[in-house]
């Protein structure tokens, strides 16, 4: 923040309250104390906030944390130049990842479900984009084999070795993922009617606190109205280093949905994720800790999911 002090100032009278101190935790977030002892949290944001919290609370939406309210009635508050929130603190309660993980899906689902509207997908819009998805992946997966078979014609070496032995693995992904984006185009030219909702679009487990038994979103910043299946995407990705049975939580969210569409667009960002992580140098330690990183992770899920099956 700029003049932060002039800011944190001015936040004792939008909020009627008197700030003794104060310390930054991260270049966006303060932690500040009033004259009582209470802790608040003042948090930097962007314009739209306040709308996205209108618009939960409208919906009664009970598992996040609300920021409180200006003198003016707004959830956010404008001085100068500067866009922020003030929401009470909550020291941090000490809870495992594998058990945050469970807690944070069950969020999501809540949230999702309670925010929920039909919408058909619209041919115009949503094609497009799967199409400029298409011209992105025929072309990383054009400069990856042009890479190996620069490989294959060269001596062999322990970078080139792990790369080779793994490019099947990028092979499968390149299969599975065509047979998911043709079912995902078919179900936009159908205008197929799905589930548009609320999604926090950064689940992130420290984005998920724990207080008096109760679990709470926060961080909600990059939310918007979205295919559901997208916050699951990044909820994947965000555990997918948790020795947890990722397989049964992320079906119990997708039990929710009658319809494969759901699944089926998880599952294809998930690798779209992966393969556009990989890293094209040369032969050299990046290169080959990329394929082995990107060819593990993908093994790896499409093995939980049964994506090597035919369908």
């Amino acid at each position: 923040m700029s003049d932060e002090r002039e800011i944190i100032k001015s936040a004792s009278g939008y909020y009627r309250l008197r700030f003794q101190n104060y310390n930054k935790i991260t270049s966006k977030t303060y932690k500040l104390v009033c004259e009582e002892g209470k802790c608040y949290v003042m948090k930097k944001t962007s314009l739209y906030t306040n709308e996205k919290y209108d618009f939960l609370r409208s919906q009664g939406i009970d598992n996040v944390v609300y920021p409180i309210q200006n003198t003016m009635g707004k959830y956010v508050t404008k001085k100068d130049n500067q866009l922020y929130y003030l929401m009470e603190y909550f020291p941090t309660v000490e809870t495992l990842d594998e058990i945050k993980a469970s807690q944070m899906n069950n969020q999501l689902i809540d949230l999702h479900l309670n925010t929920y509207y039909k919408k058909q997908l619209s041919p115009k819009n949503s094609r497009k984009k799967m199409e400029d998805i298409y011209e992105y992946l025929q072309y990383k997966f054009n400069v990856i084999e042009v890479f190996i078979r620069t490989l294959e014609a060269r001596p062999f070496d322990e970078y080139s070795i792990t790369i080779l032995k793994n490019y099947h693995y990028i092979l499968d992904a390149k299969k599975a993922m065509g047979k998911l984006q043709k079912r995902l185009i078919s179900d936009i030219k159908e205008k197929r009617s799905v589930n548009y909702s609320f999604v926090h679009n950064n689940p992130k487990l420290n984005h998920l606190i724990n207080n008096e038994g109760h679990q709470y979103l926060i961080s909600l910043e990059n939310s918007k109205v979205g295919i559901p299946s997208l916050d699951i995407v990044k909820f994947y990705l965000e555990t997918e280093d948790l020795n947890i049975d990722k397989k049964e939580i992320i079906m119990n969210y997708f039990s929710h949905y009658s319809d494969d569409f759901y699944f089926d667009y998880f599952c294809f960002f998930v690798l779209v994720y992966y393969i556009k992580g990989i890293v094209i140098i040369d032969k050299d330690y990046i290169s080959s800790q990329s394929f082995l990183y990107a060819s593990s992770a993908i093994k790896k899920f499409m093995s939980t999911f049964d994506l090597n099956e035919e369908k």
